[in-house]
């Protein structure tokens, strides 16, 4: 009889180049809207000076920009992504978190259907990898040059799908024991 089985393990996923001129580009537009919004409030506020409006405008502005500079805060986040991965015997579920706050189950599947698992570099079991076409694909690769890299093959409803992860040694071999044949631990 085996005994239960349940990790947990996080990948932090490494931010691409677009993603980091993505950054770039929200900070340069939201510094840009801060000025051109200064520039607009202290126009309106000469303007409209000696009224009300006119030293209520400065206040509007102040709050604009706050939430300008929030809403880009919130996006710069968004670009902040982790993989959980969650092995519970033979079932392992993947989830994307944004920000630490948002979560998103991605896929789950049971290691004892799987048709195929191994490292993408293995070069005595990753024919599978370089010559068989999923239906899907889900990357949940944190960093894509690492070399503990899997790949598993699983059937859903619209055919073979495959997971691309970096499980820990321990996770992967847990999982073999689910499914000998089909699961190849590199170490």
């Amino acid at each position: 009889m085996m005994d239960d089985i349940y990790l947990e393990y996080m990948v932090k996923k490494k931010k691409s180049a677009s993603q980091k001129a993505l950054i770039a580009l929200i900070i340069a537009c939201a510094v840009l809207l801060s000025l051109a919004m200064l520039a607009f409030i202290y126009g309106l506020a000469l303007y409209l000076a000696g009224t009300q409006l006119g030293s209520f405008s400065f206040s509007i502005g102040f709050v604009l920009i706050a939430l300008m500079w929030y809403g880009a805060y919130l996006l710069i986040s968004m670009q902040n992504i982790e993989y959980e991965y969650i092995l519970t015997n033979s079932e392992i579920d993947l989830d994307k978190i944004m920000s630490k706050k948002g979560r998103k189950h991605i896929v789950g599947f049971d290691f004892k259907d799987v048709t195929v698992c191994a490292n993408i570099n293995d070069s005595d079991h990753n024919h599978d990898y370089k010559n068989v076409t999923p239906a899907k694909v889900y990357n949940l690769v944190g960093d894509p040059s690492a070399t503990n890299i899997y790949y598993a093959d699983f059937p859903e409803e619209n055919g073979t799908s495959r997971v691309l992860f970096q499980p820990t040694y321990k996770m992967i071999s847990s999982a073999k024991r689910y499914n000998p044949r089909n699961i190849f631990v590199t170490e």
